[in-house]
């Protein structure tokens, strides 16, 4: 691997971890666009037009590529596909597999480098996976395997390298789910926490109402209420509940602590009711509020 290639690398990653840090998970194409900076020359991270992107400095192979969520009325002009034999799928620029970008990609492949996935969960919005590497690149498909995590051509056994595939893919569909059931409550809730009404988004989490764990709590709206991290936190622990008519109820024993303006701030919350969004499809649904309450009235 070419020296200067590698340091740009290593410089797009420390710079996609900043921004993953700062954005929670959902960074801004506008903070994308800002590039980052080596040997006092300004690199960019991905191209606005190109899903398979070579900076202009780099001599060989590839440092990102992309799946956006299109604006509505638009077509997607990449189509992933999450594979359950522990890989993405990710579709060739154009019918041309020689072209400069698929020959990127084939690089990428042939020399086991490390790259970014820019994956789009709302549009102008990405989830940043890295490193991934090409595993395989066919000419025949149009389409090359995109695998998350270390890939290690070298594993003990196929069923090594099968499984850890398959981890670090389900690892990053995970992520990609939360990320996007994020958006999604925090567009519904218009970025505000639904009891405090806190306007900061990188405070604010998407709470699950019913968990992942229970059948019926699928990554859905009406599945999740916006929420501050403190308010977050205290929902799950059972120190805050809320019934089926949207009612704060805070457990007693927190009730019986005076010590400071932030607890000060929520036992104020006691019986007020929280903001729910204007689209009925989009609020808690009453049913899951009803389950998640007694659990609150059991801890109690």
């Amino acid at each position: 691997m070419d020296d200067l290639d590698h340091r740009i690398r290593l410089a797009a990653f420390q710079a996609v971890r900043r921004l993953d840090a700062i954005h929670g998970g959902a960074i801004p194409w506008a903070d994308i666009t800002r590039g980052f900076t080596v040997d006092g020359q300004q690199v960019m991270l991905s191209g606005r037009a190109r899903g398979i992107f070579p900076p202009r400095q780099m001599r060989r192979g590839l440092l990102s590529i992309k799946t956006t969520v299109p604006r509505q009325g638009r077509r997607r002009r990449y189509e992933d596909i999450a594979s359950d034999d522990g890989f993405f799928q990710y579709r060739f620029m154009g019918d041309d597999p020689a072209n400069a970008d698929n020959r990127a990609l084939r690089e990428a492949w042939e020399d086991r480098t490390p790259f970014i996935y820019l994956h789009g969960i709302a549009p102008t919005l990405y989830q940043a996976i890295w490193p991934v590497f090409v595993t395989h690149w066919d000419a025949g498909s149009l389409s090359a395997q995109v695998v998350p995590g270390e890939w290690r051509r070298d594993a003990a056994t196929l069923s090594d390298a099968a499984d850890l595939r398959r981890y670090a893919v389900i690892e990053a569909k995970k992520r990609l789910h939360q990320a996007v059931f994020r958006e999604l409550v925090l567009q519904a809730y218009r970025g505000r926490c639904a009891l405090s009404n806190l306007p900061e988004r990188r405070l604010l989490h998407a709470a699950h109402i019913l968990p992942d764990r229970d059948e019926r709590g699928r990554p859905v709206v009406s599945n999740g209420i916006s929420m501050s991290v403190l308010h977050h936190s205290a929902y799950d622990l059972n120190l805050l509940g809320i019934d089926p008519d949207g009612v704060i109820h805070l457990n007693r024993d927190l009730l019986g602590i005076h010590d400071g303006p932030t607890l000060a701030s929520l036992q104020g919350l006691e019986g007020e009711r929280i903001w729910v969004p204007d689209e009925p499809g989009q609020r808690p649904n009453r049913d899951f509020l009803a389950v998640r309450y007694e659990q609150f009235r059991a801890a109690a």
